[in-house]
């Protein structure tokens, strides 16, 4: 970092060219400049890479940087706190940073200073924050296809994290091997031992709960099963919670709590659950509500069907199922296809969850929340695909046995934590093709990736 005086020797006018952009580069021995107006404001950086393009359009070195410097780079406002901290970590342009610093700029709109992107942790806080230590957060399911890309997220902002799983997909070597010297400690354990659940919520400061089976196909395999995990082993878990007096505890639901709905939905609408999944959904969001008092109240998220890359790969996941078939080379099937479905990216929902854990408790617990980053049609993943994949072969059929139809609305998750969706469905297509093919995943239907194959592990 730098102390205040030397933010000058990084400021240009907009007004100036990129001659003397490049003259400041060479004097400071980093190619990044702050752009300021004349009353010495903030209003963007200009960097090497932006001036290649500048000069690949025809600008020249006589041109004024006016049209070419970011306007809109990852910055932090205000005084420095872990809250902006994590909020820039998460984001996804935090890793494409070149050259590695970011502004600082006070609410005046001045810039008071610069720091390396990898010195964020240790750059001091305002004094009231500087005693403020980052939550222990227990992930309960954390080697599941959600929990290892949070578990992942969590790691890398530096939390203190405890990953409580049975293990039934992914090896307890894997997770030992990958985050060996860091904050992760790892329980081998079942949702259903109290025992054990309580003495790892006891040493947190949020819960998150993802440890229950996840699928209808897998759910109606196994109900009395899934009635024992997905509800009495759940809403015992928040009983623990409540009795501990944990800050946060984060219950992840479904979308599919809806059912067939005609209309979009939103946190009020009524519901209607098919499946003995959302019925368990259901159910579970009723009794956390109801039994969990003011000082621990949950916060559940209603999530969309679930698409991307993760440690644990899926395919038995609509989006993840058509991309691995792509990536080889194999016929997809569409049933129906008229069927409306919400979908979110797992990176999307990890970040989410971050941001409540983050969040004042005020604003964020005893809410639900649909989590959300786009609606689509079946049929339309499958044009999506061809727009991608021309050569694909996609075959469409007019009977199918899923009589769930829904759309939902992200508009209370924009409001109560900033939601906005960074991936879309054409991305992760784009993304399961590169991991399938990079890891030669060629047996899709192989037991690890399809939850209701492992039902006689539960």
């Amino acid at each position: 970092m730098f102390n205040n005086l030397k933010i000058l020797n990084f400021e240009l006018k907009s007004t100036d060219k990129i001659l003397k952009a490049l003259k400041t580069f060479d004097k400071n021995n980093i190619n990044l400049s702050i752009v300021v107006d004349k009353n010495k404001k903030f209003l963007g950086i200009i960097t090497s890479a932006d001036i290649r393009r500048a000069f690949l359009k025809g600008f020249t070195v006589n041109s004024p940087i006016t049209k070419i410097y970011n306007s809109t780079p990852l910055i932090i406002k205000g005084n420095v706190n872990e809250h902006k901290i994590s909020n820039l970590v998460s984001n996804k342009k935090f890793s494409q940073i070149d050259p590695p610093f970011i502004p600082l700029v006070g609410e005046e709109g001045k810039t008071y200073d610069l720091i390396k992107k990898d010195q964020i942790y240790n750059y001091p806080k305002k004094k009231k924050s500087s005693s403020y230590i980052l939550p222990k957060i227990l992930v309960i399911g954390g080697a599941g296809y959600i929990g290892s890309v949070l578990i992942d997220k969590l790691i890398s902002q530096k939390f203190k994290v405890i990953l409580f799983d049975k293990f039934v997909y992914n090896d307890i070597n894997f997770f030992k091997k990958k985050y060996k010297d860091t904050n992760l400690k790892i329980i081998n354990g079942d949702s259903q031992n109290i025992n054990k659940i309580f003495n790892a919520v006891k040493d947190c400061d949020a819960v998150v709960h993802l440890a229950e089976l996840v699928g209808d196909p897998l759910c109606e395999k196994r109900p009395a099963k899934t009635y024992a995990i997905n509800y009495l082993a759940s809403i015992t878990i928040g009983n623990i919670c409540k009795n501990l007096e944990i800050d946060k505890f984060i219950y992840v639901s479904s979308c599919s709590v809806y059912g067939a709905n005609k209309k979009i939905t939103n946190e009020k609408s009524s519901i209607n659950p098919l499946s003995i999944y959302a019925k368990l959904k259901a159910l579970c969001e009723k009794h956390l509500i109801r039994n969990l008092d003011e000082s621990v109240r949950p916060c559940i998220l209603r999530l969309g069907t679930v698409y991307g890359a993760s440690d644990r790969p899926r395919y038995d996941l609509v989006v993840n199922l058509f991309s691995g078939l792509i990536a080889n080379n194999k016929p997809i099937t569409i049933n129906g296809g008229n069927q409306w479905r919400p979908f979110v990216h797992v990176k999307d929902v990890a970040d989410s969850i971050i941001k409540i854990i983050n969040s004042d408790k005020k604003i964020v617990n005893g809410q639900i929340i649909n989590l959300v980053g786009e609606n689509l049609k079946i049929s339309k993943i499958g044009k999506i695909i061809k727009s991608i994949y021309p050569r694909a072969k996609i075959k469409y059929e007019d009977q199918t046995t899923d009589n769930r139809n829904y759309r939902s609305s992200n508009k209370k998750a924009r409001k109560i934590i900033k939601f906005r969706p960074n991936f879309k469905v054409i991305d992760g297509i784009k993304e399961i093709v590169l991991q399938t093919k990079k890891n030669k995943i060629k047996d899709l239907f192989n037991k690890k990736y399809i939850n209701i194959l492992n039902y006689n592990k539960f």
